[in-house]
């Protein structure tokens, strides 16, 4: 049966406040799309009528036709809008209508405190996008009311209040099964048979495979450490793995080893490099580096680099002048791959960061060819574009 002959129900009691609209065009919007937030904004207009008329008028084609949406478009909208936690749908054992209830959006705070969304935002819109929408609403607290819906008492007056409240997972799935990034990083048998030495017995449903993915997107963390952690966070009584407290370890350990790499002083120059780096578009920063235009070739190969990473301008910029630096003016395809690689393996995702590891690397490089060759004078190397590179900005 199409979803598009279904009449539906909509149930929403609140209003959105200006904020909220920041919150979806801002933060969620990114993630799943101007098609999908135009759908939500389609339902909460449409649950006047549930309201009014207190029944089931219309066909779910009213909606499709409004939203401009084919009805595989419509579906995979809605399993947007469900995996989001925005709506969820239900339908009637009698007569198989849907309602769908609709939920606010997540305040500024619990959005960012949410790891598994958070990573979402930050894939999609990459370093310096993510920052500036974390900047937007880091002095921002808005107040959410309960969530919670008594899902039972919906439809008490309804006169089709025969609902089995089972999610209409055939109906609002999206066309494609969800990927984790553990199902493709990790050997989650041999996870699991660890954990179970060790007496911890876990199913790795969804919430677990978020939540590894969530580790994932911070640091390409080996089997071993994430198993210790799972270790020491889990809970015999409930059999649960006490996630906020083991993000809370790892967010220490990688603050502690950020530590070790920013021991490197930063001067005025190297700030004002960096800020220079985050605000030039890569291809400008490239031509004005090499002193030559970036033919197509070049430009699909760094695109496809920036794209397979998740690099921002400033990260591209930083490693295109140091393979400069390094590869007698050009810029090495292989020789960046290995620096990328390395510095995902290490946790550092921003431009200063970056930039601070590869000096804190060139200072330890010169001072092994000093100590090598203590009677030559070796001139210091260290990574500044200024003394390097003639570039106005």
């Amino acid at each position: 049966m199409s979803i598009l002959n279904r009449k539906y129900l909509i149930h929403w009691t609140k209003e959105l406040a200006k904020e909220d609209h920041e919150v979806l065009f801002n933060l969620y919007q990114p993630i799943i799309g101007a098609s999908a937030i135009g759908l939500y904004n389609t339902l909460i207009l449409e649950s006047n009528w549930s309201k009014k008329l207190n029944s089931s008028p219309f066909s779910l084609e009213r909606i499709a036709l409004m939203t401009s949406s084919s009805e595989k478009q419509l579906k995979k909208n809605l399993g947007k809008l469900t995996k989001l936690k925005l709506i969820k749908c239900f339908k009637s054992k009698k007569s198989g209508n849907m309602a769908i209830v609709l939920y606010s959006p997540l305040s500024p705070r619990q959005f960012f405190e949410n790891e598994v969304i958070k990573s979402w935002l930050l894939r999609k819109v990459g370093e310096e996008n993510f920052e500036l929408a974390h900047l937007q609403f880091k002095h921002k607290e808005f107040n959410v009311n309960d969530l919670d819906y008594e899902l039972e008492d919906l439809f008490e007056n309804n006169e089709e209040n025969e609902f089995d409240f089972v999610d209409l997972e055939s109906v609002v799935n999206t066309e494609r099964k969800a990927v984790y990034l553990c199902d493709q990083n990790l050997d989650l048998k041999e996870l699991e048979r660890i954990l179970l030495q060790k007496g911890v017995i876990l199913e790795f449903n969804e919430s677990v495979k978020s939540n590894l993915d969530a580790l994932l997107v911070k640091k390409d963390f080996d089997i071993n450490f994430i198993a210790k952690l799972m270790i020491e966070n889990y809970k015999k009584t409930s059999k649960q793995i006490d996630w906020i407290s083991l993000n809370r370890e790892v967010n220490m350990f990688l603050r502690s080893e950020l530590k070790k790499v920013l021991r490197v002083y930063l001067s005025d120059d190297d700030i004002n490099t960096i800020n220079s780096f985050n605000s030039t578009e890569w291809i400008k920063f490239y031509n004005e580096c090499m002193g030559v235009e970036a033919d197509q070739n070049v430009i699909d190969i760094i695109n496809s680099l920036k794209v397979k990473y998740n690099l921002s301008d400033g990260i591209l910029n930083c490693l295109i002048s140091y393979s400069y630096l390094k590869n007698n003016k050009k810029f090495i395809y292989n020789y960046v791959v290995k620096i990328v690689e390395n510095i995902k393996a290490k946790g550092i995702t921003t431009t200063k960061e970056l930039y601070t590891h590869l000096k804190n690397v060139s200072i330890k490089h010169d001072n092994k060819i000093e100590e090598a060759d203590k009677p030559r004078k070796k001139a210091v190397n260290e990574f500044v574009m200024d003394t390097n590179i003639n570039i106005e900005w």
